[in-house]
C-alpha cells in the first residue's frame, strides 16, 4: 500500500477530500492532535475498534479513546454531572472516563467511554464534517513509545496505513491526562 503523506500547513482541498475518503472507508490514518500524534479510525465505521487494535497490534479488548466535539460528547455520555466536570477542562489534553450512553456503548463496547474534546480546530472541523467522532490511540505499535516525529512515524507506519497528516509545528509530545469521573471522588489514572 502506498501511504499518502500530507502536511497540515499546506493541505489542499484535494488532500482533505482524500483524507475524508480514507476515513469514510474505515481505514486508519495518523493525524496530529494537541497532544501526541494519533492513530485514528472513523468511530461510526464498521469494525472501527477491531481495525484500530489490529493496526496498532493491541489486544482486541483494549479500550479506545474517543476524540469528539462537545456536541458529540453530550450524545456519548449518559451522566450529565460527570460530563459537566469534564467540560471544565475541555477542549484540551483530558481524556475523561464517563458512564456511556447507549450510543456511547456502541462506540466503546463498554459501559464507560473515554472521551476527549481536543484543542485542535483541524480535528474539531474534521469530526464535524464527517458527522462522527474518531476512535483514537497514540501513533505507535503496542508496547512501544509514541512516535514523536516524521521519521519515527514513517519508519513504523509507511505502507501500513493509507494516510499520514504531519504538523511541522507540532512540538507537544505529552499524552493526555486521564481522569475517571465514574468514581467518587474522580480518580486520576494518568
Amino acid at each position: 500500500m502506498k501511504t499518502e503523506v500530507f502536511h497540515l500547513s499546506k493541505m489542499t482541498k484535494k488532500q482533505m477530500s482524500a483524507l475524508k475518503t480514507f476515513l469514510l472507508s474505515g481505514a486508519p490514518c495518523i493525524l496530529p492532535t494537541d497532544t501526541v500524534y494519533g492513530l485514528v479510525v472513523l468511530g461510526r465505521a464498521a469494525n472501527a475498534r477491531n481495525t484500530l487494535n489490529k493496526t496498532k497490534q493491541n489486544p482486541q479488548d483494549k479500550p479506545t479513546q474517543i476524540l469528539c466535539t462537545l456536541k458529540q460528547a453530550k450524545i456519548l455520555a449518559a451522566d450529565q454531572n460527570q460530563l459537566e466536570q469534564a467540560q471544565k477542562l475541555w477542549p484540551g489534553a483530558l481524556t475523561a472516563i464517563l458512564t456511556a450512553s447507549k450510543e456511547g456503548k456502541r462506540y466503546s463496547g463498554l459501559d464507560t467511554v473515554g472521551l476527549r474534546v481536543p484543542n485542535s480546530q483541524f480535528l474539531l472541523d474534521l469530526m464535524e464534517s464527517l458527522i462522527s467522532p474518531l476512535l483514537a490511540t497514540s501513533a505507535n505499535l503496542h508496547g512501544k513509545a509514541p512516535c514523536k516525529n516524521t521519521a519515527e512515524i514513517l519508519a513504523v507506519f509507511d505502507g501500513l496505513i493509507p494516510c499520514i497528516v504531519l504538523d511541522d509545528s507540532q512540538s507537544k509530545n505529552i499524552p493526555s491526562k486521564i481522569i475517571d469521573y465514574t468514581k467518587t471522588p474522580p480518580q486520576t489514572i494518568r
